[in-house]
């Protein structure tokens, strides 16, 4: 071919070179044209970026995740190349420099692939997103009910109408069927071991195993027993291995009657 004709014939030649599909010895008689035509070398920075998509389309198998198919790129590059056998054949000197359409093809197939994985990107941040929120949302709304019980456990502990029964390091308090215990300046248990609460029912023999406990830093416990305080005779607290025990297995450290 020559580099004299009125159409460069070198176009064509310069946009495979863009997509790496000419042999050696032609790939260096383009560079080797470009270094002294304007023309080409433009055509050539207009086509390079674009030829590069392809490159990103489907790079590796390890792509296979993220790509629709491993096998797109060898698809175009076959295109390409069936194409380049009959492009001089096509070329006519009349014609005005344009993309080959085989180059038009790649890019699309490309860019349809880079959105279609930007699209994934954007799902998957909006459901992170969206799980965070319902996350946050429930912690909220636990905080809110556990605020609310201490409220109304307060409330009920202060109330004029509760009845309180002092023991050692705390008391028990009573509100209608209501049953709490209060503890002060309690130590930590020792390691493995936890405080339990014990209810004796009216006209029962044996304590019946309750809830189990730990105090704040301050050694502060206000615990919510769930028994009915009108049928109850008398509350202890023990400690207890962790997980509690069915029946005491040290000296209780209170033990108040309510009577």
């Amino acid at each position: 071919m020559s580099d004299q004709q009125p159409y460069h014939d070198m176009l064509d030649d310069v946009a495979l070179y863009a997509l790496g599909t000419l042999p050696a010895a032609d790939a260096q008689r383009v560079r080797d044209h470009m270094a002294t035509c304007a023309e080409c070398r433009a055509e050539y920075a207009a086509l390079a970026p674009a030829a590069a998509l392809v490159g990103v389309s489907a790079e590796t198998e390890g792509d296979l995740k993220n790509c629709p198919s491993a096998l797109l790129k060898p698809r175009i590059m076959r295109e390409i190349r069936a194409s380049a056998a009959t492009s001089s054949a096509l070329r006519t000197s009349s014609r005005a420099p344009v993309w080959p359409a085989y180059l038009v093809a790649a890019a699309c197939f490309a860019i349809a692939i880079i959105t279609s994985l930007y699209n994934v990107t954007l799902s998957s941040q909006l459901r992170d997103v969206q799980n965070k929120l319902a996350a946050s949302t429930t912690r909220s709304s636990q905080l809110a009910s556990n605020l609310a019980d201490e409220r109304s456990t307060i409330s009920e502990i202060m109330s004029s109408e509760s009845k309180h029964f002092t023991g050692s390091d705390g008391e028990v308090v009573t509100h209608g069927e209501k049953l709490y215990v209060a503890m002060h300046d309690l130590p930590l248990p020792p390691k493995g071991k936890v405080y339990q609460a014990w209810t004796l029912a009216k006209g029962a023999k044996d304590m019946a195993p309750s809830v189990t406990f730990v105090p704040d830093s301050r050694g502060v416990a206000i615990v919510s027993l769930p028994v009915d305080a009108r049928l109850t005779n008398t509350v202890a607290v023990s400690v207890e291995p962790e997980g509690g025990s069915k029946a005491p297995t040290s000296k209780p450290v209170l033990v108040v009657p309510l009577n």
